[in-house]
């Protein structure tokens, strides 16, 4: 596990950069294949990210930055907000309340805002990390 930790922010240098790379293939490949392949490591990096910073946060050996728990915080709020409405969906809940659907298209939009912050943010703290040899 410290080896793969120690390879972190490589891995999410990695994770992102082949997202960033299937944008330029849009030009070449067919939509639907384009855009399951993007969904796919859109995810792809949010559990890699996410991964790492709960195993740094929960480690002694990790230093608990105001960045961290700003990071843990945000995408704890993403994670439990998508495990909601993939509960919701499933058991139709909120199918004839209108106030609450219109509550998780809030959360959606705020999820478009911080999933790039929170990309940008792991990167930082992985690099901090790396760079102080943590």
């Amino acid at each position: 596990m410290k080896t793969l930790l120690r390879q972190e922010f490589k891995i999410q240098c990695i994770t992102v950069g082949l997202f960033l790379f299937s944008f330029l293939l849009i030009k070449f490949i067919d939509d639907d294949v384009i855009a399951k392949i993007i969904i796919s490591e859109f995810f792809l990096i949010a559990v890699v990210q996410y991964s790492f910073n709960i195993i740094k946060f929960i480690s002694k050996e990790y230093v608990k930055t105001d960045s961290r728990r700003v990071y843990i915080f945000l995408a704890s709020y993403v994670v439990i907000g998508f495990l909601l409405l993939i509960i919701f969906s499933i058991f139709n809940i909120n199918k004839g309340s209108l106030s609450l659907k219109n509550l998780f298209e809030l959360i959606v939009m705020s999820w478009v805002v911080i999933s790039p912050i929170l990309i940008i943010q792991s990167l930082f703290i992985s690099h901090f990390d790396t760079e102080n040899k943590l």
